[in-house]
């Protein structure tokens, strides 16, 4: 008889920039003072003005699909297709996989920051910060 498998610890990429307090799912995000600029993953020094005034600030927990593509070639521990969207949340632009589906997110498509696995390695799974879709009807574009 096979032992039973034991299931290892899963980890994390951006713990330090996410936050979860029970369902709700925020980021830090860094504010420039001096020039208004927004940047995620946070800062030291403002990468539009090199001012040092910065703030990390907490993100809104809803944002919107500004692209998206489907990758259909995987690295290794990436079971493929998987989607990669480039959201708007809180002035900043940033990239999440999108695990709800295996089909491009249409821009404008508003999508709600969860926590989720994106990969399984031979280490255990891999989590991190995804964005799911609020709206069916703006959930995919035609590509397949």
């Amino acid at each position: 008889m096979t032992p039973p498998r034991t299931l290892r610890a899963a980890r994390q990429i951006g713990a330090h920039w996410t936050r979860q307090d029970g369902e709700r799912t925020t980021l830090t995000i860094t504010l420039c003072h001096a020039c208004s600029g927004r940047w995620f993953p946070p800062r030291d020094t403002c990468s539009t003005c090199a001012s040092t005034d910065v703030e990390d600030i907490t993100s809104h927990t809803r944002g919107s699909v500004y692209a998206s593509t489907v990758v259909r070639i995987a690295p290794r521990g990436f079971q493929a297709p998987y989607v990669l969207a480039y959201v708007d949340i809180s002035g900043v632009r940033l990239l999440a996989h999108s695990p709800s589906s295996d089909r491009a997110l249409a821009p404008g498509t508003p999508v709600e920051l969860t926590v989720a696995p994106i990969a399984d390695t031979p280490e255990g799974a891999v989590t991190s910060y995804v964005v799911t879709p609020l709206d069916d009807q703006h959930t995919t574009t035609g590509e397949q």
